[in-house]
């Protein structure tokens, strides 16, 4: 029997037209038969954007409802599934308020603004029994599955020894923007930063030596915005002592990131380069080292094409099916990742003295 999976869409940003667009795909088209998604309701601050949203992006389906507060959404009973894609800064509230309610949660990056606030959130939902994860969308894509199958299985490149990681968009600095704004969770870091650590988190953390420990060493260092004091640009140095690796992510809001090479992971047998871009790659290149002089390293790409507009359908299936199978944490992605990531950059932020305010930056008594 196919499973519907019927969404709530919290928010009618950039982000979320393109999870709602990406909803709206034949599953088919991407060899999916397990599972359908139903967009039941949208909700924003009013009605009438709710309302233009679901006119915009929503391929004529008729009968999705307009909510003009989340709450609404959070009360209808049709909705079991809650999408989150507000600003970062209200990721935790929103999420909370919905897990309140009793709905299972995909909640956008970055999480939370900090670790405390990702820890209430994986705490509530499993002591409820309530689905919960950060839409990492780029884990769930093919490519990043046989990537991991290559590096840790495969061991393609031998052993790992150097993992370099990127990803930038140069923004006009604007007081106005969320990104620069700190009321909002700005910055490098919360934005395009947790794709470079997506990437550190795939080949080291989720290595089969290192059995999910953390880094014995995290050294960075920021930039900050002279306009907002945002975090401009950042690079993160870890050492995962296990697998004996040493690994560094940038990011920056600042510069474009090369487009030839986001991602390089060098093994003692040769390397694995992804191309622009670490968000949603579509292909990556082997080059297998010359064992002998004279002889030529052996180069292979590997290509992946998008079934349909951005790619952002993987990770819906894989929450449709583990709400299915009653699964509160997904096995790909778990909560627990999410807090380590938070973790991270809250000891980020604290080696390079970067606060947000305190209204974004607090955690319900609990």
């Amino acid at each position: 029997m196919v499973y519907t999976a019927r969404w709530g869409i919290v928010a009618t940003g950039w982000i979320s037209e393109r999870f709602f667009v990406d909803l709206l795909v034949d599953a088919t088209t991407r060899g999916v038969t397990d599972v359908v998604h139903k967009p039941v309701a949208v909700a924003s601050r009013s009605v009438a954007k709710a309302e233009k949203f679901i006119s915009d992006f929503g391929n004529s389906v008729q009968g999705i409802k307009a909510y003009g507060s989340y709450a609404e959404l959070f009360a209808d009973p049709d909705v079991d599934i809650v999408y989150v894609g507000t600003p970062h800064s209200s990721h935790y509230e929103v999420s909370l308020q919905a897990l309140k309610a009793g709905k299972h949660v995909l909640c956008e990056k970055a999480f939370t603004i900090n670790a405390a606030q990702a820890r209430h959130l994986a705490d509530y939902a499993k002591s409820h029994k309530l689905f919960l994860m950060e839409a990492v969308w780029t884990r769930f894509f093919p490519l990043s599955l046989e990537f991991q199958k290559l590096l840790h299985e495969d061991k393609i490149i031998g052993n790992i020894r150097r993992v370099t990681t990127d990803l930038s968009h140069k923004f006009v600095p604007d007081v106005e923007s969320r990104l620069y704004n700190p009321h909002l969770g700005g910055g490098a870091l919360l934005d395009v930063g947790v794709y470079a650590v997506t990437w550190v988190q795939m080949t080291c953390y989720r290595h089969p030596d290192n059995k999910l420990s953390r880094p014995s060493v995290i050294n960075s260092t920021i930039l900050k915005s002279p306009l907002t004091g945002v975090d401009e640009s950042t690079v993160i140095t870890m050492i995962w002592d296990k697998p004996h690796i040493i690994s560094t992510a940038t990011c920056s809001i600042a510069v474009n990131s090369p487009t030839d090479c986001l991602v390089r992971v060098e093994g003692d047998l040769g390397e694995i380069v992804v191309p622009i871009s670490t968000a949603n790659p579509t292909e990556f290149t082997v080059k297998i080292h010359a064992t002998e002089p004279g002889k030529e390293d052996v180069v292979k790409t590997f290509q992946f094409p998008i079934p349909g507009p951005t790619g952002l359908f993987w990770e819906a299936d894989a929450v449709a099916r583990d709400v299915r199978d009653g699964k509160i944490v997904n096995d790909i992605y778990p909560t627990e990742e999410s807090v380590f990531v938070m973790e991270v950059f809250d000891e980020v932020r604290k080696q390079n003295n970067f606060v947000y305010p305190a209204e974004i930056e607090f955690v319900e008594a609990h």
